[in-house]
């Protein structure tokens, strides 16, 4: 069982999602997540043509787009009960860069493929 956005647990989503295909452009989406048990964490999610996502520690700042959310929303999206999306539409989720990056991130987590690939790394996960 490996800690929540651990270097472990963004390995595992990395591997659990290999088989999705991203079919838009290269693109990096860093996210960070701020008041957590270990202080601020934040990863990156490249997404690259042809490939599945790949989740890497660490928040980098050339990323096309990024956001934070709390500690308590990065749960909330693990288990189901957070959309990003539509925190995004209703503006309480603010993103600094390219928008075009983040929609592509969300409709690659959006798919059932994704969902189920999480919900298998959540069941192992420790919060």
């Amino acid at each position: 069982m490996s800690a929540f956005l651990s270097d472990e647990w963004l390995q595992s989503l990395t591997e659990a999602s290999a088989e999705l295909r991203h079919d838009g452009g290269d693109q990096r989406v860093a996210i960070t997540v701020v008041g957590g048990p270990d202080g601020r964490r934040g990863f990156t999610v490249e997404l690259r043509t042809g490939e599945g996502p790949a989740y890497i520690a660490g928040a980098q700042a050339d990323a096309d787009s990024s956001y934070e959310l709390t500690y308590d929303d990065a749960v909330d999206q693990v288990c189901g009960g957070y959309d990003p999306a539509l925190n995004y539409m209703t503006g309480s989720l603010k993103v600094k860069g390219a928008t075009r990056p983040l929609f592509e991130l969300f409709q690659l987590w959006a798919r059932p493929a994704h969902r189920d690939a999480l919900a298998r790394v959540a069941a192992e996960t420790r919060f």
